[in-house]
């Protein structure tokens, strides 16, 4: 039976409307993948976020969507249906998160970038090389209470999958933590990293950078084997930019991963 999810779209590259990836949800949207998740023979609905105040640039935009984004996550969580997020930038794991009211909740993360970096490491500051560092409540601890981030989840409930380009310092803060990390050349053991963090949380947040499926074969049978092993509470689907995406190939990978999140997909 198709599980019943809701998109929300958050078309924006930090703060700026329908700029570079901020052109991806409304790409995704227009190659259907509102009827990829459909349930019941119905589209999922799509909500659009928006910022309340359009006079916010830099940092404040960002926090302004991703606090619009928390308030469509908990509407769709109260709507009983999974929240499927559409974003430029992985900084919306922030509002998605902060929408959730999962007890015990983890992170499964597929990213060709780990994102594990802080001030502290990063050679560019760049703020979307620190998102998942940012969901465990390690840095920009602002920023996580001007949004509404609680309660940032807990690094020994966080898988981060299918990565490949880590930086120096980010590296050594993997090896430091509790992340239970599996590289795409060491991927044997998700299976059992899945089935231990089940016992652990009661659902996930499920974060899919696109940029993964070019580093993995049959990326869909990574996310089918996510769906079928733990229970998912919000995804995230981030970071198409269609500018560099001539000849639609990236989009047809993206689309079989949006069809590996319904029951009965494996490809």
């Amino acid at each position: 039976m198709p599980l019943s999810y809701s998109i929300v779209e958050v078309p924006y590259h930090l703060g700026m409307q329908d700029v570079a990836v901020g052109k991806g949800p409304a790409s995704l949207l227009k190659a259907g993948v509102d009827q990829i998740l459909a349930s019941k023979s119905m589209p999922a609905t799509v909500n659009h976020v928006r910022p309340r105040d359009l006079r916010n640039q830099g940092q404040d935009a960002i926090v302004d969507i991703n606090r619009m984004l928390r308030y469509a996550v908990k509407e769709a969580v109260e709507q009983e249906t999974i929240p499927v997020v559409l974003a430029g930038n992985c900084n919306s794991c922030v509002g998605t998160i902060a929408g959730l009211r999962v007890e015990r909740l983890g992170i499964v993360w597929f990213d060709k970038h780990p994102d594990f970096h802080t001030p502290e490491t990063s050679i560019s500051g760049n703020i979307e090389g620190m998102a998942l560092a940012m969901a465990v409540g390690q840095c920009h601890q602002e920023f996580l209470e001007r949004v509404g981030l609680e309660r940032p989840v807990e690094e020994r409930n966080v898988i981060l999958g299918c990565f490949w380009d880590v930086e120096t310092g980010e590296r050594e803060r993997l090896e430091e933590s509790w992340v239970s990390a599996h590289a795409v050349d060491s991927l044997g053991l998700l299976p059992v990293a899945l089935d231990q963090l089940k016992d652990r949380v009661d659902a996930i947040y499920f974060h899919i950078d696109t940029d993964f499926v070019t580093g993995v074969d049959n990326p869909a049978n990574f996310v089918s084997l996510v769906r079928e092993s733990i229970p998912i509470a919000a995804v995230g689907i981030t970071n198409y930019n269609p500018d560099i995406d001539e000849n639609g190939e990236w989009l047809e990978e993206i689309l079989k991963v949006a069809r590996a999140l319904q029951p009965g997909t494996m490809q």
